[in-house]
């Protein structure tokens, strides 16, 4: 699969924000699809892909509302005249040469994260067009992210010069900060910069938890963590919620499919 160049676009993040630049008492949906359309193709124009696919949410319950059933509580919902055209939608975007994907149960981060991995797994190459950050996780060799409208890739360089962080310690930040997207609360009482600082020092959550059952335990007395004792023992009262909170936050890999990549191959 080395010559593999996959374009896999997050189909409501692409619509979301083309209708919500557009939108206006008067705006036709029409006019939100075409827009749509041109953006993909423009898309496509850019980055060549071999295959091409707009994975969609199917706005069932998924896994993570079963294990949280405040997850993503209070955001603002997806506007019904969207839903209610998807169909629309997907005729418009196979109509121009790509093929729709949704999997009942999960959204559709997870679908896109499953492929995006399983083309790196092979050698070939995955671009995620998207502006959801959850995706910067996933940065790899194999693995880029595109923001569309900025028109520019994003980089394990922006995520340092953005967090301050390594790319691959973005879940567990958000696990111990928390969220507000999603509703992801995170540890009580760390905030951004307490969670930057443990991760500085510590490197991950399990780290972090480790050292702090160290503490608990007094077997670091006299390693120099006397200055993270209150943060990690925070950490160490609420790890369970710190650990669900990074289940939650993590794109699956493993969403069984169903189906072969070469039907989303370009024409």
């Amino acid at each position: 699969m080395a010559n593999i160049r996959v374009l896999l676009v997050d189909g409501f993040n692409l619509i979301r924000r083309v209708y919500e630049a557009n939108h206006r008492e008067d705006t036709e949906i029409n006019d939100c699809i075409e827009s749509c359309v041109r953006s993909l193709t423009r898309a496509l124009n850019t980055h060549r892909p071999s295959h091409a696919v707009v994975v969609l949410d199917s706005h069932e319950m998924t896994w993570r509302h079963m294990l949280y059933d405040d997850y993503k509580f209070g955001r603002k919902p997806t506007p019904e005249v969207l839903i209610s055209n998807l169909d629309r939608f997907r005729r418009a975007f196979e109509t121009a040469g790509v093929r729709s994907l949704e999997v009942a149960g999960y959204e559709a981060d997870d679908v896109i994260a499953t492929l995006a991995a399983g083309v790196a797994n092979s050698s070939g190459d995955a671009i995620i067009l998207s502006t959801d950050k959850g995706f910067l996780s996933l940065l790899d060799k194999h693995i880029e992210v595109y923001h569309h409208f900025e028109q520019h890739f994003l980089t394990s360089t922006d995520v340092r010069v953005k967090y301050a962080l390594r790319h691959n310690q973005l879940i567990d930040y958000w696990s111990l900060c928390g969220d507000p997207g999603n509703n992801i609360k995170g540890v009580p009482g760390v905030g951004k910069k307490t969670a930057l600082l443990l991760l500085e020092k510590f490197d991950s959550l399990d780290e972090v938890l480790a050292q702090a059952r160290g503490l608990a335990q007094d077997q670091a007395a006299d390693s120099g963590l006397a200055v993270y004792q209150k943060s990690l023992s925070k950490v160490l009262q609420f790890e369970d919620e710190a650990v669900k909170c990074r289940l939650l936050l993590t794109p699956k890999l493993d969403v069984e499919l169903g189906i072969n990549l070469k039907i989303f191959r370009l024409g």
